[in-house]
């Protein structure tokens, strides 16, 4: 069970990668002609208006309990929300000067780098893992 588990995540991280790729050159290609911070906050504010939409028909077939998040939660979303716009911004900038493999490729290299950090410690809300 565990090993389909894996290689399930690894399968849906593989297709998130590819979708990243995507929305990547998307953004590169919008920051070229309208600016890196405006294609940030635009990307993410079609991206929320796509969320309520799902949202909508969410609560439409689960009914209301569906918003009882707590408030914590509002919080991470909140800030995670943000470091959004700071992402597409950084990639739309980034990629259209150092392109896309060399730009996705110093992403990952500061993910790789971060997450061993935050799994060391266990700052993800899990059980710190060795390096």
């Amino acid at each position: 069970m565990l090993k389909t588990s894996i290689i399930t995540g690894a399968l849906v991280a593989l297709v998130t990668g590819l979708a990243i790729a995507v929305q990547s050159t998307l953004t590169s290609r919008a920051g070229s002609m309208i600016g890196d911070v405006r294609t940030g906050i635009f990307t993410n504010l079609m991206g929320g208006i796509a969320a309520g939409a799902f949202l909508i028909v969410m609560v439409l077939h689960g009914g209301v309990k569906t918003l009882k998040i707590p408030w914590l939660v509002v919080g991470i979303t909140a800030s995670a929300g943000m470091f959004g716009v700071l992402i597409v911004s950084g990639i739309s900038f980034s990629l259209q000067r150092a392109g896309i493999a060399a730009g996705l490729a110093s992403v990952i290299l500061g993910q790789l780098a971060l997450s061993f950090l935050i799994d060391t410690l266990g700052i993800g809300g899990v059980e710190p893992i060795p390096l």
